[in-house]
């Protein structure tokens, strides 16, 4: 999921209008003292448009918490990196050599 935490957002669920707009997430309360675009890179790399029904969003200690669920593209993009990353061997310890200082 791709989460947004937005505090301090004192004001009741029911009061914030979540839209999915031209591929972006607008956060709005009912009485416009809180206005927010949120915007996914990820879907516009991959020209993916935003679906509503896979924003969620809850209300607890004056914190707004927005998700988005990350369609399949991605997640399979991020296991292919994943698994380049998991082939890299690291450096040991003790190899200090080729950073000397001048």
């Amino acid at each position: 999921h791709y989460t947004w935490r937005i505090q301090p957002l004192p004001y009741p669920l029911s009061n914030y209008k979540i839209t999915v707009e031209n591929n972006t997430i607008f956060v709005r309360t009912e009485n416009k003292k809180y206005f927010k675009k949120l915007k996914i890179e990820d879907m516009d790399r991959f020209e993916l448009p935003l679906i509503v029904k896979y924003v969620n969003c809850a209300h607890a200690n004056s914190t707004l918490m927005i998700s988005y669920e990350k369609p399949k593209p991605v997640l399979q993009l991020e296991q292919a990196i994943y698994s380049e990353l998991c082939k890299v061997k690291p450096i040991q310890d003790g190899d200090m050599d080729s950073c000397k200082q001048q």
